[in-house]
């Protein structure tokens, strides 16, 4: 067996277990599974986009932020709410949506410029090689609907009139999201 081979099987069972153990977000799974049925590719890491606080020291360092709240659906006035109203740390909250995100080992440059090929054709504007090495291309294909900003900062930034906007407006953005990975996941059917 042949280092693409090795690298691509140890990926599948890896989504296997996820899949089984419900660790797969179910609105990226048809499009995981279309991918990795074909011989040239294997997902490595997948979000299919959500709504969530993080919590941030000041410096915002990678080591230092943590998932205060995450959502992979639209959300309700009073989570948000709540969220700002029950927090005690320090620092400071973003208040982010994140689009849907794929990761993908492709056997070969060929075979990753066809996958990117393939999102383009689906609107995708974000689609290319991250990384080659001798066993794989790494394409990473993004959407597009995300926002980031800060709601706490030692104290709630924003009153509830603007709370209830930002979840409107957070709901829109995934749902646009949402329509955006069916296009892709049609798309990916017929042309993979």
């Amino acid at each position: 067996m042949g280092r693409w081979e090795e690298y691509r099987k140890r990926h599948l069972r890896k989504y296997e277990a996820a899949r089984n153990a419900g660790a797969v977000d179910p609105p990226i799974v048809k499009i995981l599974d279309i991918i990795n049925s074909r011989e040239d590719y294997v997902t490595t890491s997948s979000c299919s986009g959500r709504i969530a606080i993080l919590a941030a020291s000041e410096r915002e360092k990678k080591g230092e932020t943590y998932f205060y709240r995450k959502w992979h659906r639209p959300i309700m006035h009073n989570e948000l709410q709540d969220a700002l109203n029950t927090y005690s740390g320090k620092g400071r909250l973003i208040f982010k949506v994140d689009p849907f995100i794929l990761h993908v080992g492709a056997r070969n440059v060929a075979a990753a410029s066809r996958l990117i090929q393939i999102a383009r054709n689906a609107g995708v504007k974000i689609a290319g090689i991250q990384s080659i090495d001798e066993t794989k291309a790494h394409v990473e294909i993004r959407g597009i609907d995300a926002v980031a900003l800060p709601v706490w900062d030692g104290r709630k930034l924003i009153d509830e009139d603007y709370e209830k906007y930002l979840v409107r407006y957070a709901n829109w953005k995934m749902l646009r999201n949402q329509q955006r990975l069916e296009r892709l996941y049609r798309i990916v059917s017929t042309e993979l």
